[in-house]
């Protein structure tokens, strides 16, 4: 999404629910000077860094949203423009108005290049899927053109499209993207909107337009949006046929931004009627096409900005509420349920809004006092585990049936199932199966209304059944939402959910990985014999060697199924000793591979856990904490944005044996607090890998594995590893890349 003055600073959103932010708590809580004029940038949740344009001494700064400090400045090109952020290159992207270039900026060092395109650039937008980047170039005498630059290269080729483009962005489900071209005419008449094919780089439909400006997409919807600032309306355009049709919106609309779970479209409008006291902003309902509510804001909107999983639209007033434009400006937030308005007051002649809800951070761009108002409240919430009896949610096999490739699905996990979830819960503990009709690149699961992020829960390339344990937070109304790139069914089992730290909570309590059972062992409660297949087992946990006190009420194992012979299991359910077998599944080793799989599991009667397996098998159960009453040496859960601590395969590539990673310095930086980390591990071998183990830096290697592939298959599992000072230790039996996603921590 771009920024320019008077549109939108970037929100490139993964939001959480339950660091919402309520309007009563909401109030400036630093204030940064940065450069000269700055009009917007872009904020990262996944690194919590802010990225800001100055457009009148030509610079870009870097703030580090921990600390509220700057963490470099980036000389651009003279008045820089737009900007937009590919997470997952971890590039930016600044168009330079006054010398027909672009400036790509490392993100992570700081270091810049420059990219000459077309006269006058302005607006930016990055597809991330294609890593391609569309640039506007409005000209010195109505230009024509979009420069696309290949963010591999950096080599630019040239669309022609409609007189004056302004604004771009980029439906990247369907790899469209959509110019606004302003034209040269004083009645509009030579406007237009282009359409273009990202496959072809062809432009397949122009749509005539007034004036247009700021453009919106809901991919879910496949629907785009854009305000036409000289004749109050928007233009509707259907992706799927390109057809258009016009809503009536206020005077002079300014910013659009679409809420893609709600389905409602706020545009700000510069006057609320012919007199100009005030500003408005128009709701609009997608599913009807029609205005549903009008909402006085202050004086000058310049951008609107979304928190889709609160529900809060924030709204940038130039002028404040001061229609003789001597005050400051300020910001109000309307709440999307009942269209109240809170008001907060920000610096001098705001330009843009960006929302970091992981951080339960605002941050408004004041062109006028050189500086970014940091509008806050609360911290972010701690949340403690809920055990529940293992329980099936979503089936899709049963209902809705397979998730069609290339797309998304919500799930409202309260609603789901009948396993009586309240709607209280943060998070939720789940177990993902993917039983595809062939092969699946991959499945990555989010809560619903967060951007889809760059990282991946699970790959099946062969199309095996397969299983991978999350941790996922609460999205809009409880759901998550799963996107498989190929045609897949898809099983959703939870054992447990996070909540807001209660009575009725369970503190986690990390344990040096440590291995509790292996039925290859000599026969004996915790070792052999194997599994018989359909005969349960029984499994006394507290009598391991592993330190597991008798106050556990849960465990985070990782489980690890050895087939015997190689054939077929079919599947591995684990439950409390004492209750009834549930219909769930653990794992599954359809190939007869060895198989990992890492599972929160409630104790049962005398704190021992069951075990069924489908087939014969061998099982490895190893520990790595516990869930038990608060008291010393108590944790909490934090989600954060899902982020890339690690991926070899763009560093120092494959390795064997033992690395160290350092997490809480990676570009993710973790708080310096934590003491364990949730990851996604994903291996991706050139041939069989053994084994591979995570554990605490600075300790001896214990005697765990985290997972296996030993028929060399890309391989993903959950693993939550401790942590004394910020960095872990991963050992791989043979060559292998290895990717680390992490997803939350633990702390205090």
């Amino acid at each position: 999404m771009p920024i320019t003055r008077r549109t939108l600073l970037v929100l490139i959103a993964f939001s959480l629910a339950m660091t919402s932010l309520s309007g009563l708590a909401q109030q400036v809580i630093a204030t940064i000077p940065v450069g000269v004029g700055p009009v917007g940038g872009a904020v990262d949740p996944g690194t919590n860094q802010i990225y800001v344009i100055n457009n009148t001494d030509g610079t870009a700064m870097d703030i580090d949203g921990f600390t509220n400090t700057v963490k470099y400045t980036v000389n651009v090109g003279p008045s820089p423009q737009d900007g937009d952020v590919n997470r997952v290159t971890q590039k930016g992207y600044i168009s330079n108005r006054g010398s027909n270039s672009v400036t790509v900026i490392d993100l992570t060092s700081g270091n810049p290049t420059t990219v000459t395109v077309g006269a006058n650039p302005q607006g930016v937008a990055v597809n991330p899927v294609t890593n391609k980047i569309y640039v506007a170039n409005r000209g010195k005498n109505d230009g024509t053109t979009v420069s696309v630059i290949d963010g591999a290269t950096n080599q630019v080729s040239t669309i022609t499209v409609g007189n004056a483009p302004r604004a771009v962005a980029v439906n990247q489900v369907t790899n469209r993207i959509y110019v606004s071209n302003r034209g040269s005419s004083q009645d509009g008449s030579d406007s237009s909107i282009s359409v273009i094919d990202g496959a072809t780089s062809t432009v397949i439909k122009t749509i005539p337009a007034t004036f247009p400006n700021s453009i919106a997409v809901n991919p879910l919807t496949n629907q785009i949006y854009v305000n036409n600032q000289g004749s109050n309306y928007v233009t509707i355009i259907d992706g799927a046929t390109n057809d258009a049709s016009n809503v009536t919106v206020g005077f002079n609309p300014q910013s659009i931004a679409a809420d893609q779970v709600t389905n409602r479209v706020y545009v700000a409008n510069y006057c609320a009627d012919m007199n100009c006291q005030s500003g408005s902003v128009s709701v609009i309902d997608g599913a009807s096409d029609s205005v549903v509510q009008t909402v006085t804001v202050g004086v000058q909107p310049a951008s609107v900005g979304v928190d889709v999983p609160t529900n809060k639209i924030y709204v940038v007033n130039q002028c404040g509420n001061d229609p003789n434009c001597l005050s400051a400006g300020t910001v109000t937030m309307i709440d999307g349920a009942t269209y109240s308005t809170t008001t907060v007051n920000v610096g001098t002649s705001p330009q843009g809004v960006a929302v970091n809800p992981v951080t339960n951070r605002i941050y408004v761009a004041n062109y006028g006092s050189n500086n970014v108002s940091v509008i806050g409240g609360a911290s972010a919430t701690a949340l403690q585990f809920v055990a529940v009896t293992p329980c099936r949610v979503v089936d899709t096999r049963n209902t809705g049936g397979p998730i069609p490739g290339g797309t998304s699905r919500n799930f409202l996990v309260p609603q789901e199932g009948g396993c009586n979830i309240p709607t209280t819960a943060a998070a939720y503990s789940l177990n993902v199966t993917v039983v595809p009709p062939g092969p699946l690149g991959y499945l990555t699961i989010w809560p619903t209304g967060e951007d889809q992020p760059v990282v991946s829960t699970m790959n099946s390339l062969d199309g095996r059944v397969k299983a991978n344990a999350a941790i996922v937070p609460a999205g809009y109304q409880g759901a998550v939402s799963v996107f498989v790139s190929n045609t897949s069914d898809v099983v959703l089992d939870i054992d447990g959910y996070f909540a807001p730290v209660s009575n009725s909570t369970l503190a986690f309590y990390p344990l040096t990985p440590c291995r509790v059972a292996d039925t290859r062992n000599p026969n004996g409660p915790l070792g052999g014999p194997y599994l018989s297949g359909g005969v349960p087992r029984d499994f006394p946990i507290l009598q391991s060697n592993c330190m597991i006190p008798n106050s556990a009420q849960a465990y985070s194992f990782n489980f690890t199924a050895v087939p015997r012979n190689g054939n077929p299991l079919g599947y591995l359910t684990v439950w409390p000793a004492g209750q009834s077998q549930p219909l769930v599944s653990t794992l599954n080793a359809p190939t007869g591979t060895v198989v990992a799989n890492a599972a929160i599991v409630p104790a049962g009667t005398g704190g021992d856990i069951d075990v069924f397996a489908s087939n014969d098998s061998d099982l490895v159960i190893d520990v790595n904490g516990y869930f038990a009453p608060t008291g010393q040496g108590a944790l909490s859960l934090y989600p954060v944005a899902p982020c890339r601590v690690l991926d070899t395969r763009n560093g120092n590539g494959q390795f064997s044996g033992k690395i160290v990673v350092d997490v809480v310095d990676s570009v993710c930086g973790p708080s310096n607090l934590a003491q364990a980390y949730v990851f996604n591990a994903t291996v991706v071998p050139p041939a069989p890998l053994g084994y591979l183990t995570l554990w605490p830096d600075g300790g001896t290697q214990p005697v765990v594995s985290t997972l296996n592939a030993l028929d060399g298959a890309i391989t993903s599992n959950m693993a939550i590893v401790p942590t004394n000072n910020g960095s872990i230790d991963a050992f791989a039996s043979n060559l292998t890349q290895l990717v680390l996603d992490i997803s939350s921590y633990f702390a205090p």
